[in-house]
């Protein structure tokens, strides 16, 4: 079976919501964040298959009665199924219409539907085979652990998704242990045939040994026997009872099959018409009836369109000139605001005029004006003003006039300073002293120190040596009482031979303490068998077998005695002879060996059970007896290997002087000792680097001491410290470094200030030859700009801005020109083209303003406008009504031609003749449907086929089987009364078999042991069965793994190396106390326990051995599809990748669902898994059709 499409119509948070599961791969992640609905989709999806939960929690926007889950399913035995499930007790189950998303109330659906489509699983084996989510795997994870890898239990409980299994056979194991155990004694049925031995004792010990026993047992059989007769009897008349009951119940049933049957053989030539024909009929007939009046409709409605068609009337010049009236409408604007702002400009004009003038003047008093058009007045002043070069060339002189004046300042002082600074560095060089050659007493310096810091390393030599020597002392006298040298030298036995000694120590320990505590329970149970025994000797002679076998061996004895002497008698010649007279004693001998051996065979067999329990007992204490004897000879046998580990450990604590150590104590001694022997070893090594030190200081004073005398320093003196020397040495080396440097700093500085002075000077005489050239330049410049040449640069930047406001105010004038021109000739246009429109459309001016005549023909064109609107829609809706009288007419021929059909089904000629027709035909379905219903009502009341109860009440009276049923009753009765009393007499002859002395003691101990009997019953029935689950627990479980061990392991073994990315290499088989495990093999062939695995990896092989036995299922039964809830969330990235490929190849055999919250894993399924392996489905909540994303 497989889900194309799920309808979540009404569930959840889910409303008109859609699953697409089609027109792709079967291998579907169902993603959802939280509330977003995978939990409610998931609960939907087991709520179709088996039904709504009658207390449902996702009742919390849709009511009860509105929970709808529908589905389009395809199935290999019953094709395709569209159902819609809703809540309810009974009807749940309906086809779906998918093209309304609705159920077909009428069409309903048997509930067993899609139970049969599972191959008969419930909601719980469901889950339990296909339904796979983190608990369960957690829980058969734990299993496995529990189990510890037990073959037959992990293989059942993964094919069965039994995650407690193994808690189902340890609750029924302790449950019958709990109850009974053969050597127990506090066991529930333990200690009650403990109870019932004791009554059933007491009764025989109060009972009378005489024939009334005999006579009672004979009447106590014969009682038994009549009533067992009676009873048997009495349960053949009742069956006879039942056989009638139901042949007077069946009869009616089968005389009204008969008359229906016969009825519906005259009704023969009734053409058997559908159930829904009349409603067809009378469907058809109204539709016909309202296609006729749609007809009627449209043609009235059509009539009266085209009436006002002919009265609608349009200007089309207007339409046809619509554009030209809407530009000029819009420009009308523009032309209203034109003549407002054509004086404005004017006036604007004439003040532009004046300033112009003014500024002109400002410049040169001598300019006048004498043009009198605008283009005549820009072009003189604009011949007046500079050329752009020589503007540039002006500010470019005043810009470098402004730069080599700073400059010339700055060398200026710049000279002035150098020169000052230049006379204090000579002076300076002149006091420093001369320098000293200090290279060679710092590369000595550098030499010794290099060594190191022999006087710290000295210090600190000394004083590990010191701290060394004080540990060695005072560690030697806590093991040893000689000298530290010797106890270095000693040769001591190895670690392994003390260890293996103080094992071989603590395990005869462990022995002996074993085999006092088995000595101590043996004499304990002894003591109570022995008391056991003595509490069965008190209660009368004893007479077991080895007597009776030795009575008779003394009776046998002497009968043969007899024979040989009396019976068989012959001389030397073996001839017969007269036999010799019997001897009286001997026959008195023979007689009472005789009865004797009679009556100890007689208490034997009188008293079997307690003779067989004191042999037993006598049996064990001999038993327990040679047990103490043979727990005897092994505490010898421990004594003597204790004697020789003594003897050994002895020879090794003489060899290290310690004659009272233990092997424990020796093991610390013995490391004690290693340390020792380390740390002796350190102060030697110690002492030698403190000799080499000594040797290198010397060496190393005596180089510094020749260093500072060449350098003419003092050299070193006895009393002087190496730390002082080198001191004074790195004094001395410094003092002279900085002489050195102090003089090349002043040698460098005078040189660097001697440079900076000689380029000061060049600077300032190219700065004069530089001015000399711009004095030139400036007095062939400023006579543009009407300057006589003795102006200073600022008064040039002046007349530069008075220059560029004469040009700013020439600009204005010129713009203001422009704009004047242009409002008159909008002015002009706008009049022309409105002038050339009214002429066209036949417009009159009648001298009105132009912008009035451009409204007026905008207002006539809206007009023109709706009249050709309003006629469009006319057309229209006379297009629309004819197509609507064409529908009316084609929808009343179709109609017709369906009646007519319905005519030819039925056949008749006329379809007013349907009804008749139909009514008979509904009376024949009638009669055919109470038929079936007879037919099932027998065979459900016999609980047989209806061919055998058809056979049973064959030629049968109804009658004469009431007659025949009222006498049984009598007879019944009768029966049942003497029953009664036989039942009675059986156990009146029972109890008096049962308390045959007449005493009080053994009717109460027969009573008691009659109320332990009863309860031992129901405590072995119910013992029964536990034990009988449990062993067809078992049974199952070895039944599954002997059929489904070798492929179903095979493949879990493949999947797990793929899951666990080929850490393991597979899943074997191995043996431990006769039962077959489960281990996981690495590449390098080590296995290992189920145990000894982490958590994840337990659940990476729980879940292989789930989906190979899923896989084995779907080998034999139709697909289902696998429901998987949130599995991977405590996987890695990597293995969680690796069980996504495994999904996806048992989604290629059926249908996976995966529904998860973790966006992650879908990113890992994109990553790992082809394009055409799955498909990726995001829920959303909200009225959304469609799967989401893919």
């Amino acid at each position: 079976m497989k889900i194309e499409r799920l309808y979540l119509k009404a569930y959840g948070v889910f409303s008109d919501y859609r699953l697409d599961f089609t027109g792709g791969p079967d291998f579907h992640i169902i993603h959802g964040p939280n509330e977003a609905g995978k939990s409610t989709t998931l609960r939907a999806l087991i709520g179709l298959l088996f039904g709504i939960e009658g207390r449902t929690s996702d009742n919390f926007i849709h009511q009860n009665n509105r929970l709808r889950i529908g589905a389009a399913l395809t199935t290999t035995n019953h094709g395709r199924l569209n159902v819609m499930r809703r809540k309810g007790r009974k009807q749940t189950l309906f086809v779906l219409d998918e093209t309304r998303g609705e159920e077909c109330t009428d069409q309903p659906l048997a509930e067993d539907t899609l139970s049969r489509c599972l191959s008969g699983l419930d909601e719980n084996l469901y889950r339990a085979l296909f339904g796979l989510d983190l608990d369960g795997l957690v829980r058969g994870s734990e299993a496995l652990l529990e189990g510890k890898g037990e073959m037959g239990q992990s293989l059942f409980a993964a094919a069965a998704g039994l995650a407690d299994l193994r808690q189902l056979s340890d609750q029924l194991e302790t449950e019958a242990s709990n109850l009974f155990l053969p050597r127990a004694t506090a066991r529930t049925i333990n200690v009650a045939l403990r109870e019932l031995d004791e009554q059933r004792k007491l009764a025989r010990e109060a009972t009378v040994r005489s024939s009334a026993w005999e006579q009672a047992d004979r009447t106590r059989r014969q009682a038994e026997k009549k009533h067992t007769e009676l009873r048997a009897e009495l349960g053949r008349l009742r069956e006879e009872q039942r056989r009638l009951s139901r042949v007077v119940a069946h009869l009616p049933l089968v005389a009204e099959r008969e008359a229906m049957r016969q009825e519906i053989t005259a009704l023969a030539s009734v053409p058997l018409l559908p159930a829904d024909a009349q409603q067809q009929r009378i469907e058809t007939e109204e539709r016909l009836r309202a296609a006729m009046d749609n007809q009627r409709e449209a043609q009235a409605t059509l009539d009266e369109l085209r009436q006002q068609q002919s009265r609608r009337v349009v200007r089309e010049v207007l339409l046809s000139h619509a554009g030209d009236i809407e530009r000029l409408h819009h420009a009308a604007k523009n032309y209203r605001g034109a003549l407002e702002r054509l004086p404005r400009i004017e006036a604007e004009i004439e003040s532009a005029y004046q300033t112009l003038i003014t500024q002109l003047r400002a410049i040169d008093p001598m300019l006048t004006v004498a043009s009198s058009t605008p283009a005549d007045l820009s072009e003189y002043v604009r011949a007046l003003m500079p050329l752009p070069t020589a503007r540039a060339r002006v500010q470019a002189l005043v810009e470098e006039h402004g730069v080599w004046s700073i400059q010339d300042e700055q060398c200026a002082e710049q000279e002035c300073k150098l020169r000052g600074a230049l006379q204090q560095l000579r002076q300076a060089l002149a006091t420093q002293p001369a320098a000293m050659p200090f290279e060679l007493l710092e590369t000595a310096r550098e030499r010794v120190t290099g060594q190191g810091d022999f006087a710290n390393q000295q210090t600190q030599l000394e004083r590990e040596i010191a701290e060394l020597e004080t540990t060695l002392a005072r560690e030697a006298t806590a093991l040893w009482s000689g000298t530290l040298d010797e106890l270095i030298a000693l040769r001591v036995p190895l670690l392994a031979t003390v260890n293996e000694l103080g094992d071989r120590y603590r395990q005869l320990a462990e022995n002996e303490r074993l085999l006092k505590d088995q000595d101590r329970i043996l004499q304990r149970d002894l003591g109570e068998r022995e008391r056991e025994l003595r509490g069965l000797a008190a209660a009368g002679e004893i007479v077991t077998h080895d007597q009776v076998r030795q009575a008779r061996q003394h009776r046998d004895a002497s009968w043969q005695r007899i024979r040989q002497d009396y019976i068989e008698y012959k001389d030397n010649s073996n001839q017969p002879v007269a036999l010799p007279a019997l001897e009286p004693a001997l026959a008195k001998v023979f007689e009472s060996a005789l009865r004797e051996a009679d009556r100890l065979a007689d208490l034997l067999h009188a008293d079997a059970k307690r003779a067989t329990s004191v042999e037993n007992l006598r049996q064990r204490i001999a038993d327990m007896q040679q047990a103490r004897t043979d727990l005897a000879q092994q505490f010898t046998v421990l004594a003597t290997q204790r004697s020789d580990l003594d003897a050994r450990w002895t020879v090794i604590a003489e060899s290290l002087h310690q004659a009272d150590l233990t092997p424990g104590a020796a093991i610390e001694w013995l490391q004690r000792q290693a340390l020792l022997v380390e740390r002796a070893t350190r102060l030697e090594a110690l002492r030698q680097e403190r000799r080499e030190i000594a040797a290198a200081l010397v060496a190393a004073r005596k180089t510094l001491d020749q260093a500072l005398q060449n350098c003419g320093l003092p050299g070193l003196t006895e009393d002087e410290t190496w730390s002082a020397a080198l001191s004074r040495a790195r004094t001395a080396i410094e003092q002279a470094r900085q002489t050195a440097t102090e003089r090349a700093n002043l040698i460098k500085s005078i040189n660097q200030h001697e440079t900076g002075l000689s380029e000061i000077v060049a600077k300032r005489m190219r700065l004069a030859e530089k001015r000399a050239a711009w004095q030139t330049q400036w007095n062939a410049t400023v006579a543009d700009l009407r300057l006589s040449p003795e102006a200073l640069p600022a008064e040039a930047r002046v007349r530069l801005e008075q220059w560029d406001q004469l040009s700013k105010s020439l600009s204005t004038l010129e713009t203001l020109n422009r704009e004047a021109q242009q409002e008159k000739t909008v002015r002009c246009a706008f009049e022309g083209a409105l002038a050339e429109l009214a002429r066209a459309v036949a417009e009159p001016m009648d001298g009105q303003e132009a912008d009035r005549v451009a409204i007026t023909l905008y207002e006539a064109l809206s007009v023109a406008r709706n009249d050709d609107r309003l006629r469009k829609q006319i057309e229209a809706d006379i297009q629309r009504e004819q197509q609507r009288l064409t529908q009316a007419e084609t929808a009343a021929l179709i109609q017709r031609d369906r009646l007519a059909e319905l005519a030819r089904r039925a056949g008749v000629e006329s379809p007013r003749e349907l009804a008749s027709v139909e009514d008979r035909s509904q009376h024949k379905r009638r009669l055919s449907e109470r038929v079936a219903e007879i037919e099932e009502q027998l065979v459900r009341g016999a609980a047989r086929p209806l061919a055998e109860v058809l056979a049973e009440i064959e030629g049968e009276d109804l009658a004469v089987a009431n007659a025949r049923l009222d006498e049984l009753e009598t007879t019944l009765r009768e029966y049942e009364a003497e029953v009664e009393t036989t039942h009675a007499v059986y156990l009146d002859a029972r109890r008096a078999f049962d308390a045959i002395d007449g005493g009080d003691a053994a009717a109460q101990a027969q009573q008691r042991a009659e109320e332990i009997v009863a309860r031992i019953t129901r405590q072995v029935g119910a013992y029964a069965r536990v034990r009988l689950a449990g062993a067809i627990v078992s049974r199952v479980v070895q039944a599954y793994r002997e059929q489904h061990q070798g492929p179903v392991l095979r493949r879990a073994s493949e999947i797990f190396a793929r899951i666990t990315l080929g850490s393991f290499a597979s899943a074997v088989l191995d043996y431990q106390d006769d039962r077959q495990i489960l281990l996981g093999q690495r590449p390098d062939g080590s296995r290992v326990a189920v145990t000894g695995m982490s958590q994840g990896t337990r659940d990476q092989l729980f879940l292989a051995l789930r989906i190979a036995a899923i896989e084995e299922h779907l080998h034999h039964r139709e697909a289902v599809p696998i429901a998987i809830d949130d599995l991977l969330v405590q996987f890695d990235d990597a293995r969680a990748a690796a069980t996504l490929a495994v999904l996806a190849e048992l989604a290629q055999r059926t249908q996976v669902l995966f529904f998860t919250h973790h966006g992650h894993l879908c990113e890992l399924a994109t990553t790992a898994l082809p394009v055409n392996a799955w498909r990726r489905h995001d829920l959303t909540i909200g009225p959304v059709v469609g799967n989401g994303a893919e």
